[in-house]
C-alpha cells in the first residue's frame, strides 16, 4: 500500500523505525543473514531490484527530515563504536552490486577498483582493500579509503562517474587536504594509463 502523499510519521512511528534500523545496522550477523536472503531473492527475480529502488527512492524523497536525522545518528554511532563500523563494512556489501574478484583475492564492487588492484598486484605493490577507517570527529565524517599502501604510507581513492561519487570526492578532498592525509585520487579517465597516473605518484612517495 503506497504511503499517503504529505502524510508524516508520528513520533511513535519514528521511534519504531529508529529501533529497527539501529538493530539492523549494529548487528553484523543480522545484516549478513538479510543480505544472503535478499541476494537469493534478487537472483530468482532480478526485476525486484528496480522495483525496490524505485519505492525506496520515492519514500526518502517524501521524508527528507528522517533521512537526514538517520544519517547523522548512524554517523555518531559509528564514530563512538569504530569496531562496529569495521564489522558493518565487512558484512554490509550491497548484494545487488556485482562483486568482482581481483588477482590479489580482493572482492571489489567496481571495474575501476578491480583494475587498480590488479595493477598493484602486477607491480608487486602490497595493498589493503578498505583496510583502514578514517574518523573525522570535528567534521562528523567517516571515510574508508579504497586502498592503503603500507610500504608507501599512502591511500588510493577511486571515483566513478556517478554524481554521488563526485560529491564524496569533493568532501574527501577537503578533509584529506585539511588533515594532511596523503592520497592518490583516480578517476575513470585515468584508468587507461595507470602506469602514468598511479605508478608515477606512488614513485614520488618512495
Amino acid at each position: 500500500m503506497p504511503w499517503p502523499k504529505g502524510r508524516k510519521h508520528t513520533k511513535e512511528e519514528i521511534k519504531k523505525i529508529s529501533k529497527f534500523t539501529s538493530r539492523y545496522y549494529s548487528d553484523p550477523l543480522v545484516r549478513k543473514k538479510m543480505s544472503e536472503l535478499k541476494k537469493k531473492q534478487y537472483q530468482e527475480r532480478p526485476e525486484l531490484i528496480t522495483e525496490i529502488d524505485r519505492k525506496i527512492t520515492a519514500w526518502w524523497k517524501e521524508h527528507p527530515h528522517i533521512r537526514k536525522e538517520r544519517s547523522i545518528a548512524v554517523k555518531r554511532f559509528f564514530m563512538k563504536h569504530p569496531d562496529k563500523f569495521k564489522k558493518f563494512m565487512k558484512y554490509g556489501k550491497n548484494s545487488s552490486v556485482p562483486h568482482l574478484k581481483t588477482k590479489q583475492g580482493f572482492i571489489v564492487g567496481s571495474y575501476g577498483e578491480q583494475k587498480i588492484a590488479d595493477f598493484l598486484f602486477e607491480n608487486k605493490i602490497k595493498s589493503l582493500y578498505e583496510g583502514k577507517t578514517l574518523i573525522f570527529k570535528e567534521e562528523g565524517q567517516i571515510c574508508t579509503p579504497d586502498f592503503w599502501l603500507p610500504k608507501f604510507k599512502i591511500y588510493i581513492e577511486f571515483y566513478g562517474g556517478h554524481p554521488k561519487s563526485w560529491k564524496k570526492k569533493v568532501m574527501k578532498n577537503r578533509l584529506y587536504k585539511k588533515h594532511k592525509i596523503p592520497c592518490i585520487f583516480i578517476t575513470p579517465a585515468e584508468l587507461r594509463d595507470l602506469e602514468y597516473y598511479l605508478g608515477r605518484e606512488v614513485g614520488r612517495t618512495h
